[in-house]
């Protein structure tokens, strides 16, 4: 996992509990009282000259609960967010189209207006909003081919209301959207700082246990069977002492870079302390780990550490274990670390699983 993949899982993580809680709870409470409301006014309706208005603002509340319902059995698709648009943009041309009860259906058109803006992610819900007022504003400009009559000063007044209001609607939106990407970009710089390891860049330990962890367990099927590899280099200590610690640091930076080169894009090298590492593979056997872990292994031995007239070779132990499901991810990480100290004890520079 790269410095930038890094940042996408870190901002994929403050983003899903934040923003997706926000317009699910939107929907939620628009839905359901939104669809009452028009059940409430279809109601109303019964018995006038207009069986058009009753039977669209019935078919409207019965698409919004089914919708707000399926929401609920799949609370991370935005399908239902765009359904809602949909029901939005058929519900005010509804009303244009019908006038509504005694011709005031234009009096509704600005909550409906405003509920599309905010249910819809914002580029998308401009074409949404697009696409309802032409077709309301063609029906406006025809009324010799639909039911409601309006006068055209209240066309014109209407129209006019109207785009002042989307105007300032999406102009609050983006400021909105702006000021919490400006806040998201500070929380984002302390949280990659909090979470990364300065001296090599790579995701520390509480990266592994705040983020990814939380993220493997939240959705096991995009992770496991997850492998784990730790990795402890041989002998460090002795190159802290003859070469000093800033060559050690060199060190480590040094083994970093084979690492990440011997890794898959998706994996991820974090440094857990000290001289000591640990590699995951998602979606890897126990198998696919070891040679994984083998190519690293045989890189790192392959690459002594050279600056200046220092050529040190390094070797590293490998420990391997695989998790098969988010049960037994803390075992199987313990495990990992125990076949560590088996191939030190075998001798060091191998991999034991």
């Amino acid at each position: 996992m790269d410095y930038s993949s890094l940042g996408k899982l870190l901002r994929s993580a403050q983003q899903d509990e934040a923003e997706a809680k926000r317009r699910r709870l939107t929907l939620y409470f628009i839905s359901y009282v939104g669809g009452t409301i028009m059940a409430f006014m279809a109601w109303l309706n019964v018995g006038t000259n207009n069986p058009l208005l009753v039977g669209a603002l019935t078919i409207s509340t019965v698409v919004v609960y089914a919708n707000v319902a399926l929401s609920h059995v799949f609370p991370k698709s935005d399908v239902c967010y765009y359904i809602g648009g949909l029901i939005v943009l058929f519900t005010i041309n509804v009303l244009v189209y019908t006038g509504g009860l005694n011709n005031t259906g234009l009096y509704f058109i600005y909550p409906l207006l405003f509920v599309q803006i905010i249910v819809v992610r914002f580029k998308p819900a401009m074409l949404y909003v697009s696409v309802t007022m032409g077709l309301a504003v063609v029906m406006l400009f025809n009324q010799g081919k639909i039911d409601a009559q309006y006068p055209d000063e209240h066309v014109s007044r209407f129209l006019i209301s109207t785009f002042c209001f989307i105007c300032i609607a999406f102009i609050g939106e983006n400021f909105w959207h702006q000021s919490r990407k400006e806040m998201l970009k500070e929380n984002l710089e302390r949280m990659r700082q909090a979470n990364t390891d300065p001296l090599t860049k790579l995701p520390n330990r509480r990266f592994l246990e705040a983020v990814f962890f939380e993220k493997a367990m939240q959705d096991p099927a995009a992770y496991f069977p997850l492998s784990a590899v730790v990795v402890d280099i041989d002998h460090f200590k002795k190159i802290n002492d003859n070469y000093g610690h800033d060559v050690g640091d060199q060190v480590l930076i040094h083994v970093t870079s084979l690492m990440k080169e011997a890794v898959r894009s998706s994996d991820v090298v974090a440094r857990t302390g000290g001289e000591e590492f640990l590699v995951l593979f998602p979606h890897a056997t126990l198998t696919q780990a070891v040679k994984l872990a083998e190519k690293m292994r045989r890189l790192i031995e392959e690459r002594p550490f050279v600056a200046g007239d220092i050529n040190h070779p390094i070797t590293a132990s490998f420990g391997v274990a695989t998790a098969l499901t988010d049960t037994n991810l803390h075992a199987s990480l313990k495990q990992a670390d125990d076949n560590l100290y088996k191939a030190k004890n075998a001798g060091r520079n191998r991999v034991m699983e």
